[in-house]
């Protein structure tokens, strides 16, 4: 999330090495860390050392800490503008301080993009298309489990309320199924909340909308297709993970209907100035329904993706728009831009992985992040642990779906059981 009131200084919540670089070398900055910054984020003091001030906070959940935090900054600098999110752990703590720094919407609209209850009440009022939900605050409540498996057409979708990635995201396919996984859901660590959403299971084509969005409409948009939807990524019922940016002139009707979409979803949330990674499904009869949407930078291999359609760094664009505004035009690197994830058929102790310079050996590739080493433990609980990434350009549609299926074929990554 950005939140922009005039020209001033910046908040930039969490760390990212160049965002933080682009920001603490062009103007005024306060850095808000926490813990896990700190602990693991390898931060460049050097750098660091140019902010106006350095905050710190256990985590950007803590609403006292962030309280005193805005306070401290408001008794030094009252000429701040903008409140800079790009992670969403940040986003709760940055939409707050926004609010107490006068420079952002009510709190009430970051906790919609964070709490899909909220966000998807708000949504389907505006009249978007939206999957069915119920509520589960206490999936340890017996008997409200069994009032709410009565109601549910299965197949339904059984995930946090305030998660993201996929993380702890499960398709359910009866009553039994479901009342047996509410006495033991399975939350991933990273999680705090403990209540639920249930959805209706919508199927179809899995579409992403990478935008910055300005009180005026997006200053620039893509629409992305993931090869399988991340659910099927999950179940393992699709080997091959990753997507790929649509051209604007090969699907110009689609942009038009999802960017008018996209207009509707962030009326109803109440948010502008902000990077947003919105989801929706493409069923068979081309009815679009909203999934999801999150108000920073797409994760995984999104950043990636965005800025070889944008030509450039997204966090570097970011820091123009936070400063400046504006930004130059997207300038693709190539005509149809896609991206590989190679993961392990199996979780377990990682024996084989690519190199970066092994993808980068492969024509058509323009830039390779491979996360874990040799020897490193891979859990598989969730799409959402990266592993390889390959990001592709090409002339044509086919140039690229022949390299996509070429980098599947010709690397790989292999896990053996780790030792009891």
């Amino acid at each position: 999330m950005t939140a922009v009131k005039n020209e001033g200084s910046v908040v930039l919540c969490k760390w990212q090495p160049e965002l933080g670089r682009e920001l603490l070398e062009r103007t005024r900055v306060h850095v808000v860390l926490d813990d896990y910054d700190i602990a693991h984020a390898a931060i460049d003091d050097v750098l660091l050392a140019k902010a106006a001030t350095v905050q710190r906070v256990s985590t950007f959940n803590a609403l006292e800490e962030l309280a005193t935090v805005a306070v401290s900054i408001l008794m030094q600098d009252p000429e701040v503008s903008r409140v800079v999110s790009f992670a969403e752990f940040s986003q709760l703590g940055a939409g707050y301080l926004a609010d107490l720094l006068g420079v952002g919407p009510p709190v009430l609209a970051s906790v919609a993009g964070r709490d899909k209850r909220l966000m998807k009440r708000l949504v389907a009022t505006a009249g978007v298309p939206t999957a069915d939900f119920y509520s589960l605050p206490d999936p340890k409540d017996e008997t409200a489990v069994a009032a709410l498996a009565g109601r549910l057409d299965f197949p339904v979708v059984v995930k946090p309320a305030a998660g993201f990635g996929t993380m702890s995201t499960l398709r359910v396919d009866g009553a039994a199924e479901f009342r047996e996984l509410c006495r033991s859901f399975p939350y991933e660590p990273v999680l705090a909340s403990r209540q639920l959403t249930v959805e209706s299971f919508v199927d179809g084509e899995e579409l992403h909308v990478d935008a910055y969005w300005g009180a005026d409409g997006p200053h620039f948009l893509f629409v992305s297709r993931y090869f399988a939807p991340r659910l099927a990524v999950q179940r393992g019922e699709c080997p091959l993970d990753g997507g790929e940016l649509l051209s604007s002139t090969d699907h110009a009707e689609l942009y038009a209907e999802l960017e008018a979409l996209t207009a509707r979803v962030m009326g109803a949330l109440g948010v502008t100035g902000t990077m947003i990674h919105l989801e929706v499904f493409r069923q068979a009869d081309g009815r679009i329904v909203f999934s999801e949407i999150a108000t920073r930078v797409g994760g995984g291999w999104v950043s990636g993706l965005i800025s070889q359609g944008l030509g450039r760094s997204i966090w570097t664009v970011l820091a123009d728009l936070a400063i400046e505004g504006r930004t130059g035009p997207p300038r693709p690197v190539a005509p149809y831009i896609g991206v590989v994830h190679l993961r392990p058929e199996v979780p377990g102790r990682v024996v084989r992985i690519p190199t970066v310079a092994d993808v980068m050996a492969i024509p058509g590739m323009f830039q390779a992040q491979v996360w874990p080493a040799l020897g490193d433990v891979l859990a598989m609980r969730h799409p959402s642990e990266w592993v390889v990434f390959a990001f592709i350009g090409a002339d044509s549609p086919t140039a690229l779906d022949a390299l996509v299926r070429e980098v599947a074929q010709r690397l790989s990554v292999r896990t053996v059981p780790v030792e009891s």
